[in-house]
C-alpha cells in the first residue's frame, strides 16, 4: 500500500455499505488534520462528519453511485482556520467480473484554485478606483440582482461636474482623488437592498430595491449635503443627480437607466 499512500491526491476505496476500507492520507482528510485512521476506516460519512447536512450528501452520492453504476464528480466546502477550502471529489464504481464491489475515490484539494478564481471574478466586477462595483457587475451580477429586486425600483445616475476642471488645474492625481471621495460618500450612504457602481469617468449609478421617488429625492438631497461637507478648496465634491422610479410591470434596465440619465443630464444643464 505505500505507493498508494504516495498519490498526489487523497484516495479512498468503501465498500458496498459505503464505509471507508482505506484512506491514503487520513490528515488531509480532515480539514484542521487532527483525525486518525481509526476515526474512519470501517465507517460511513454519515459517522464521521458533524454536519448532517454534509455527511447526507456525499453518503447519497455513494449510493447513487452503487445504484447507478455510474462516476460522480462535485466540489465541496469545508471551514477551515485559514478560511474555506474547497476540495473536488470523484468517485467511481469497483466492477469485478461485471458486478460492483465497491467505490474508489479521489480527493483533491483545490483551495489555491477556487480562491485564486474568485479573487479574479470579485477584480473582474469591482472598480479599483472606488471599491464599487463597476459596469461588469450588470454583465455578471444584474440579472440575478432584478430577479430578487422588490417594486419600486429606482435607479439614481451621478455625473461629476468639476472632474476635468480639478484635472486640468491640479493633475490626474487630484482628479482621482476627488472620485474615490465621490465614490465613499455614495457608499456610505447607501441605502439597504441597493448596489452602487462606478459606470466609467465620472459617471456612477445606484440601483435601489423597494425605493421610491420620495425616498430618491431625499437620498439624493442627503447626498448632496454630505459631498459639500467633504468638499474643499482644490477639491469641490459637485455631482449632479438624476433617477428614475418604476412602479410596476416589467422592469426594463435600459429604459429605466436612460430615463435617470437624461434626468440628471437636465439637472446638471439646469444648474451650469
Amino acid at each position: 500500500m505505500t505507493f498508494l499512500r504516495s498519490t498526489p491526491a487523497n484516495l479512498f476505496f468503501k465498500d458496498t455499505e459505503c464505509r471507508y476500507l482505506f484512506i491514503s492520507d487520513v490528515r488531509t482528510f480532515f480539514p484542521y488534520g487532527e483525525g486518525q485512521e481509526e476515526d474512519v476506516l470501517g465507517k460511513t460519512d454519515l459517522e464521521i462528519w458533524s454536519s448532517e447536512e454534509q455527511a447526507r450528501f456525499y453518503y447519497e452520492q455513494d449510493q447513487k453511485v452503487l445504484a447507478t453504476g455510474k462516476g460522480t464528480s462535485f466540489i465541496t466546502e469545508v471551514p477551515r482556520e485559514d478560511g474555506t477550502a474547497y476540495y473536488q471529489i470523484k468517485k467511481n464504481p469497483v466492477v469485478l467480473e461485471g458486478k460492483i464491489i465497491g467505490i474508489v475515490g479521489l480527493i483533491g484539494d483545490i483551495t489555491e484554485r477556487v480562491r485564486l478564481e474568485k479573487q479574479a471574478e470579485n477584480w473582474a466586477i469591482h472598480d479599483e478606483l472606488t471599491g464599487l462595483y463597476n459596469r461588469n457587475y450588470l454583465k455578471v451580477k444584474g440579472a440575478e440582482q432584478l430577479k430578487g429586486a422588490i417594486m419600486p425600483i429606482t435607479i439614481i445616475m451621478g455625473d461629476c461636474n468639476y472632474l476635468k476642471r480639478v484635472n486640468d488645474a491640479y493633475g490626474h492625481e487630484y482628479g482621482d482623488l476627488l472620485l474615490k471621495r465621490v465614490g465613499r460618500v455614495i457608499r456610505e450612504n447607501l441605502p439597504p437592498e441597493s448596489v452602487a457602481l462606478r459606470m466609467g469617468g465620472d459617471e456612477f449609478l445606484i440601483a435601489c430595491s423597494h425605493f421610491s421617488a420620495e425616498e430618491a429625492e431625499q437620498l439624493i438631497e442627503r447626498l448632496h449635503g454630505e459631498l459639500a461637507r467633504q468638499s474643499d478648496d482644490r477639491l469641490k465634491l459637485d455631482v449632479a443627480f438624476g433617477y428614475h422610479t418604476v412602479t410596476e410591470g416589467p422592469f426594463d434596465y435600459t429604459a429605466v437607466y436612460h430615463a435617470a440619465d437624461r434626468d440628471m443630464y437636465r439637472n446638471k444643464r439646469k444648474n451650469r
